[in-house]
């Protein structure tokens, strides 16, 4: 009986710590990840897995590390591009943050934010949006994820997503490689 008691604690431990993008996207694992990378950012602020055959860049200044990636053997609009980076400033996530972003997204980038909201990534505060519009000709979906870190930095994740075919897919196969993230002390 106790370690049934101590199971369940385990288990409802572990469900609440699922991410929001978890709870907001209905995606299940892929087995589709495979032969996986390690890259660590430039300034040794997190390391996140990517399938190793993608074209990886990464790039840093005195402000902030960040890591490109897709899968370049495949279309566009078969694919996503990936950014992941560490950003070093303050960053309040609150609902004037939320429509900062949502208006810069609409006036500059000419995007429709459809899904947005404020909720937990790796057990910090975080901030998700997913938009839509066209871009050099093509429908595309653009997800960012913002996660306070620190007082004054913060991890931003975005997923860009061209094409009509599969999406629900490549979006979910971006969040689970988000998921895979280790933030690094």
């Amino acid at each position: 009986m106790k370690n049934l008691i101590i199971i369940l604690i385990t288990i409802s431990l572990v469900s609440c710590q699922s991410s929001i993008l978890d709870k907001e996207f209905d995606c299940e694992k892929s087995t589709n990840l495979s032969e996986l990378k390690e890259y660590k950012d430039f300034l040794k602020n997190f390391k996140i897995d990517i399938p190793k055959n993608w074209k990886t860049n990464l790039y840093y200044d005195e402000y902030s590390s960040e890591i490109h990636s897709a899968d370049t053997t495949k279309r566009l609009t078969k694919t996503y591009l990936l950014n992941i980076s560490w950003n070093q400033g303050e960053l309040n996530l609150d609902d004037t943050f939320a429509n900062n972003i949502n208006d810069s997204l609409r006036i500059k980038e000419h995007l429709k934010v459809i899904k947005s909201g404020f909720g937990k990534f790796k057990s910090s505060p975080s901030y998700f949006n997913l938009s839509v519009g066209q871009h050099s000709g093509y429908p595309y979906q653009y997800l960012q994820v913002f996660i306070k870190t620190n007082v004054d930095e913060y991890i931003q994740l975005t997923s860009k997503v061209y094409g009509k075919d599969n999406v629900d897919k490549r979006l979910c196969e971006s969040i689970e490689i988000f998921d895979g993230i280790k933030l690094l002390e």
